[in-house]
């Protein structure tokens, strides 16, 4: 056996450069975010939410690390950006520029549903996580490519937005849950809304 040669070929194995390179501190940047989330206030609404409409946060939090109702605030914000985003996708049927996206489906809806579970097991009251999945379910298939082409959902399409806008309102606390319950409103939170 060539002992020079396999000692050799594990060292040109090893990454130098990350032998080499100093990696981040991300505890000061953890730190940042912490003062971040902890210092912001909340935007006054015109409209309010039912406070037992709102998640609320039941895991204690371990000392020293990012609280459960920061990463929860967290998560609701990454979730409405997402909602946002797709409301737009929904309001321009899954088009750009007149040619076919292809991100709705294969990106923002799984990233909506991964951030959705990932925030229920946070929150006493995950109902509106489990919407925002179901609705990505239902729309899912809508907006494949394939599915945008043939033009059959494009009526579909615009009440995709509005109920994404509405999970969205109410998911950052700027809808009053009342007015969902109006037929007319195109409310879609209460258990008979299909019916």
């Amino acid at each position: 056996m060539n002992w020079f040669a396999l000692v050799s070929e594990v060292v040109n194995r090893i990454p130098v450069e990350r032998l080499l390179t100093r990696h981040p501190d991300n505890k000061k940047r953890l730190e940042e975010l912490q003062d971040i989330l902890g210092t912001a206030e909340p935007k006054k609404a015109t409209e309010q939410v039912a406070v037992e409409d709102r998640p609320r946060v039941h895991i204690e939090q371990k000392e020293g690390d990012v609280s459960t109702a920061e990463t929860v605030a967290y998560q609701n914000r990454e979730i409405s950006k997402l909602l946002l985003r797709m409301e737009g996708h929904c309001t321009q049927k899954f088009r750009l520029f007149g040619k076919i996206c292809e991100c709705g489906a294969a990106k923002h809806l799984l990233d909506l549903e991964s951030l959705a579970e990932e925030t229920v097991p946070m929150v006493d009251n995950s109902d509106i996580y489990y919407q925002i999945i179901e609705l990505g379910k239902e729309l899912g298939p809508k907006c494949l490519p394939e599915a945008v082409a043939t033009l059959q959902y494009d009526d579909e399409f615009p009440g995709y937005a509005r109920r994404y806008r509405d999970i969205r309102k109410r998911l950052i606390g700027y809808l009053d849950t009342t007015e969902m319950e109006k037929p007319e409103s195109g409310q879609y939170f209460r258990e008979d809304a299909n019916e």
